[in-house]
């Protein structure tokens, strides 16, 4: 009995052995297969960022271009007009003639870059709109402010004083606008006649905010943040009524959950003991804010 114990002990350790040197090799394996991973991903990375250019053209023709090979040239450029010409020698033999084409300024701004144009485009071609109408004294009461995407009107000039009605001008002021918002919003929304040559981003919401001070401690103050809240909802009724269409766009294509309309009603008010009693400061604000 003591000799056969003596016998299997040898065969025990050299299975200890071999189990060990399997789980090495597993997890030598396994180290490997992450950090072939790791190059496949930085070789993709890498290709994408060569096949890839700022202009959407020079993309679309590097997606079919497989034979580029470097050539030394004499290029002539106009960078007034985007064109440029090259040698027709170099691109085809036996000609002494020279081809031209033209290309693209534009450059592709960050996200960030491109939800701040998109808001500000918006807030002038519509302040542009706004300034050929016939507002009569509304004109002045307009305030754009395209870094924010902000277009504000005076509630004085939009309002009968105390009161949620729009007076003769400020029923002029939310037709004209009606009417800009209604052929421009359809390209940056769901739900309305079909557009083309639509470019920006889709938007999130475009708000229309009624904003004023009011002291929240007072009767009056709160009768005011309730006249602020109101006079939003009536200027959009407003618009919608000059325009049913502003009423049925959506910020995402019909049927999905998460489809909201695109035009919708806010107000805010900062609670000021300074405020006069019946609220100040007030504005009408229709703010467009895009997707991220």
């Amino acid at each position: 009995m003591r000799g056969a114990r003596r016998r299997s002990r040898p065969l025990e350790e050299g299975e200890s052995y071999y189990i060990s040197m399997t789980d090495m090799m597993v997890g030598v394996l396994f180290i490997f297969i992450i950090m072939l991973s790791f190059f496949a991903l930085q070789y993709r990375a890498t290709t994408s960022a060569l096949t890839q250019a700022k202009d959407a053209q020079t993309t679309a023709l590097l997606a079919v271009a497989t034979a580029l090979e470097p050539q030394p040239v004499q290029a002539q450029i106009d960078r007034t007009h985007h064109v440029v010409c090259l040698p027709a020698s170099a691109l085809v033999a036996a000609d002494d003639g020279r081809r031209c084409f033209g290309y693209s300024a534009d450059v592709l701004k960050p996200p960030a870059a491109q939800t701040r144009q998109t808001s500000a485009d918006l807030v002038n071609f519509i302040t542009a709109d706004l300034g050929t109408a016939d507002l009569g004294t509304g004109r002045a009461a307009v305030h754009a402010d395209a870094d924010t995407g902000n277009l504000s009107f005076a509630a004085d000039a939009l309002f009968a004083p105390g009161t949620a009605n729009l007076s003769p001008n400020g029923q002029a002021i939310a037709r004209e606008l009606a009417t800009s918002l209604a052929a421009r919003l359809p390209c940056y929304g769901y739900g309305g006649p079909a557009t083309s040559g639509c470019t920006g981003q889709k938007l999130a919401v475009v708000n229309v905010v009624a904003q004023a001070g009011f002291d929240a401690f007072s009767e009056a103050g709160r009768q005011a943040a309730a006249l602020s809240l109101q006079r939003s909802v009536a200027f959009h009724q407003a618009l919608t009524a000059a325009q049913p269409v502003l009423g049925r766009l959506t910020n995402a294509p019909p049927g999905q959950p998460d489809a909201q309309p695109l035009l919708r009603v806010a107000a805010y008010g900062q609670s000021d003991s300074r405020a006069p009693a019946g609220g100040g400061g007030q504005t009408i604000s229709v703010v467009f804010q895009p997707r991220p």
